[in-house]
């Protein structure tokens, strides 16, 4: 039987390909919107090209990462391990056809509603009993650390469901900037906080130390020191226009050199430097591009633009991507795509982007641009099509080269 690693791997390649296959229906359909299927419309595409892309290609790489954080595949569950795997594809699948029929909760990232919620809070518990299982099989031959670090990791795992399920509701929402409608700073410092405590994890779990001598527990000390300006300032809230806010944000950029500087302290697997370079380089915009993009003026003329568009491609497409390449590497000891298609991955990527950034700029500084010159705008989503187009033909490349174990 497969194990719960390459089970969860494959999985994540398969929602990577569809995620992919769906992006590209949808910039499609911004270039011939009669190609639509009765209801199937891109408005009840969106969210599955969106949430194929969160619960499938970013987090089944964590789902197998914490198999083998537990060593799930070593205990007297290791049977449990691909059932859990399929458990979680299977309340997606139920997720998909929920919003492909216009169920849902109605905030983005958070649609699930319904049977379709109750059934991947459901595949969340199970796979959380699998993990205690293995822990408590497995670590009485962990060390102290280990085993308390473990320990803590499954106290913070059993409140997911139950945040899932408060989180997804219609009733419940977030502080926003009341200027935009969207995310004030100090909550965009949270969510990204999530992704820098993840890539602080990772080199001590997945990679060795070397005796360099040297103190690594100030990352630490500053790891929580921004959290508490996080949980300062979202509860004054504000907009993009205060000061608090905007520094709050301001927080992230001494990750983009500290990260790197940390990983480079650790030895890495064979295969894994190419992800490596370009999963801190993608980083490294993702956040000056972030901030630069939350100052008044330029936010306000880039809201509701694909200029968010391009972003959102940046953190997913992007940096997402390489991070779950680089899980990938690192768990099972394989490659990921050769020169050439991780070449073509990342320029595709880059041109997606680029091409989105510019329309953004030119629609929000004069909507009536995406009508007055339609040859610019059909130029421009005809590249991101093309580019989306070369990254599913990536995608479907490295899942079939992963296609057995």
């Amino acid at each position: 039987m497969p194990s719960g690693v390459a089970t969860a791997v494959r999985h994540a390649l398969g929602w990577w390909v569809l995620g992919n296959t769906v992006g590209l229906y949808l910039s499609v359909l911004l270039l011939r919107p009669a190609w639509q299927f009765g209801e199937l419309t891109y408005g009840r595409w969106l969210p599955v090209h969106l949430n194929v892309q969160l619960y499938g290609w970013t987090a089944l790489p964590l789902v197998a990462w914490l198999i083998a954080i537990y060593e799930v595949d070593r205990s007297r569950v290791a049977a449990w391990g691909p059932v859990a795997v399929w458990a979680w594809t299977g309340a997606l699948v139920m997720g998909v056809l929920h919003w492909l029929g216009g169920v849902t909760s109605g905030k983005i990232f958070l649609d699930w509603k319904g049977g379709a919620l109750w059934a991947f809070i459901a595949a969340l518990v199970f796979l959380w009993w699998v993990l205690l299982v293995a822990w408590r099989e497995r670590a009485p031959g962990w060390n102290t650390t280990r085993k308390r670090a473990t320990l803590v990791g499954l106290s913070g795992l059993a409140l997911v469901p139950v945040s899932l399920a408060f989180a997804a509701s219609p009733a419940v929402y977030p502080p926003i900037d009341r200027t935009t409608g969207g995310a004030t700073g100090s909550s965009l410092l949270g969510s990204t906080l999530l992704v820098v405590g993840l890539m602080i994890l990772l080199p001590r779990m997945a990679a060795v130390a070397r005796s360099d001598g040297k103190n690594h527990r100030t990352i630490w000390i500053f790891f929580a020191l921004s959290w508490v300006v996080f949980g300062v300032t979202e509860a004054i809230g504000g907009t993009h226009h205060d000061a608090h806010q905007i520094g709050s944000l301001v927080m992230l950029l001494p990750w983009v050199w500290w990260l790197p500087r940390d990983w480079a302290a650790f030895s890495w697997a064979d295969g894994s430097r190419v992800w490596r370079w370009a999963l801190f380089g993608w980083w490294g915009v993702l956040v000056v591009s972030g901030i630069l993009m939350y100052q008044p003026g330029v936010l306000d003329r880039l809201k509701f633009t694909q200029g968010l568009v391009a972003h959102s491609h940046l953190a997913f497409a992007g940096f997402t991507t390489s991070f779950c390449a680089l899980l990938l590497v690192l768990l099972t000891g394989r490659r990921v795509g050769g020169a050439a298609s991780v070449m073509a991955w990342h320029l595709a990527v880059l041109a997606m982007i680029a091409t989105l950034a510019v329309m953004g700029w030119r629609e929000g500084a004069n909507p009536s641009w995406m009508n007055a010159l339609p040859l610019w705008r059909e130029s421009g989503l005809v590249i991101r099509a093309h580019c989306g187009a070369l990254m599913l033909a990536v995608s479907v490349l490295w899942w079939w080269e992963r296609r057995t174990p």
